[in-house]
């Protein structure tokens, strides 16, 4: 499924967008242990706590609750966005591990460059990976089960118990990220049918046909987030009301766009 023969890499192009895009690089940068903590120590559910209040304290969030949900969405555009970014427009597998992810918060300088203080997430280890020749979806497969069953499910869990926030929140504040990469990939693959296709296929088999063993889940779970257009893509989600709510009105003086709450108050 795997090939084995060859070392494989991104090209210094693809590189360079997935860290203008997604803020994702390969270099692993050391922090103080008071400003990060490795993704797999957040499993432990007094650590998760501790850490979750902290978070709250750096980005405004009033509550362990929406520091859990903002962190999963944040977690979710680092590490999941471009995971799949690369799975389906480069057809690069990015197998990172819950122990070779870091999450780091900026520094004072770093968060007045960037506007944010939210952390960043750093790896170390990364081994690329891509599809033999006519096994792809035996891969794709392998690529989802690593991404999800994994690592992302075990995280979400950790931080639903610690945060008491609902699992369905934190699964759709993925599914807010992962929608846009299938909808945008489409209008900027134009011309490449391979990528067109790989775009179609691996989205409608996250959100329709894969078992839910390949998420951990007893259930898919960003099937009943999925609002296909008539091109069988999300082409409309980031305009439609969500299902579940956030909670980052919050922590701002404004609901979210895709927000489902101004629209329960009448």
């Amino acid at each position: 499924m795997v090939r084995d023969n060859m070392p494989v890499n991104l090209s210094p192009a693809q590189w360079k967008e997935l860290e203008a895009r997604f803020k994702f690089t390969p270099e692993k940068k050391e922090q103080p242990a008071t400003l990060s903590i490795i993704a797999q120590d957040l499993l432990d559910l007094e650590k998760c706590k501790s850490y979750l209040d902290r978070l709250a304290s750096e980005i405004g969030a009033p509550t362990r609750r929406v520091a859990a949900s903002m962190l999963a969405k944040r977690y979710a555009f680092l590490y999941v966005a471009p995971v799949l970014y690369a799975m389906t427009v480069y057809n690069k597998g990015l197998p990172l591990t819950l122990n070779n992810c870091r999450l780091a918060s900026p520094d004072e300088s770093e968060s007045k460059v960037s506007g944010s203080k939210f952390p960043n997430l750093s790896m170390d280890g990364l081994e690329i990976t891509e599809p033999e020749a006519g096994k792809r979806l035996e891969w794709r497969e392998q690529m989802l089960r690593q991404l999800f069953a994994e690592h992302l499910s075990p995280l979400f869990r950790s931080l639903s118990v610690a945060g008491k926030v609902p699992l369905a929140i934190l699964w759709e504040n993925a599914f807010v990220r992962v929608a846009p990469l299938y909808e945008d990939g489409l209008e900027e693959a134009e011309g490449d049918p391979s990528v067109i296709q790989r775009l179609h296929d691996d989205f409608e088999f996250m959100t329709e046909t894969a078992p839910a063993a390949l998420f951990g889940e007893r259930r898919n779970p960003l099937a009943k987030f999925a609002k296909p257009t008539k091109a069988g893509m999300a082409g409309e989600m980031l305009t439609s009301i969500r299902q579940t709510c956030c909670f980052y009105y919050e922590m701002s003086s404004e609901y979210c766009r895709a927000c489902p709450k101004p629209l329960n108050c009448y």
